[in-house]
């Protein structure tokens, strides 16, 4: 019956733990990511600005790209996807518009495949038949995707001239025209 006791009250402490962080990360509108080197914004949104870690990757064409090459000039929208992603496929032509609408020179677009489940092979056919009109990067190891705390796709993620992140979400952000001051 002891053991039984323990057992109940060991299941409890664990779930009161659980409930504790939770509340605790919600509260505090900060959560740490999976390699404690990056604060991200938590599920419930802030106003506060997260430092957007800087990247180098390449390009399809082999061209290495920067994110801190962009600091200082003009905000970044990252866009998280990949090819077997149905909603990354339908995320596309918004990206397409965007970048109709706002030049290169206002907002870099960046397109970064997570790598999980794509090969670079993959991406380029992919690219051939459906091409975007931004940067594609493939992050081939996940490290970047890692380091930005991707658990969904799409992810879209907007980083202002400083390098902070300002917008975050797995919904494309509904005016992204604010993020050019």
């Amino acid at each position: 019956m002891n053991l039984k006791k323990n057992l109940f009250f060991l299941k409890l402490a664990f779930i009161f733990f659980l409930g504790v962080s939770f509340v605790t990360s919600s509260f505090t509108g900060k959560v740490f990511a999976e390699e404690g080197k990056q604060i991200l914004a938590s599920l419930l949104g802030t106003d506060s600005k997260t430092k957007a870690p800087d990247f180098e990757l390449k390009d399809l064409n082999g061209t290495s790209v920067k994110l801190s090459d962009y600091k200082g000039q003009r905000p970044v929208l990252l866009y998280f996807w990949a090819t077997w992603c149905p909603y990354c496929i339908e995320a596309k032509p918004k990206l397409a518009k965007l970048r109709q609408e706002i030049d290169p020179k206002e907002m870099e677009i960046l397109g970064v495949n997570v790598g999980g489940g794509d090969s670079l092979e993959r991406v380029k056919r992919y690219q051939e038949g459906h091409p975007a009109p931004y940067p594609i990067l493939f992050d081939a190891q996940g490290k970047v995707s890692r380091s930005y705390g991707v658990q969904g796709i799409p992810l879209f993620i907007i980083v202002d001239k400083e390098g902070s992140e300002v917008y975050r979400g797995n919904n494309f952000p509904e005016n992204p025209m604010k993020y050019l001051k």
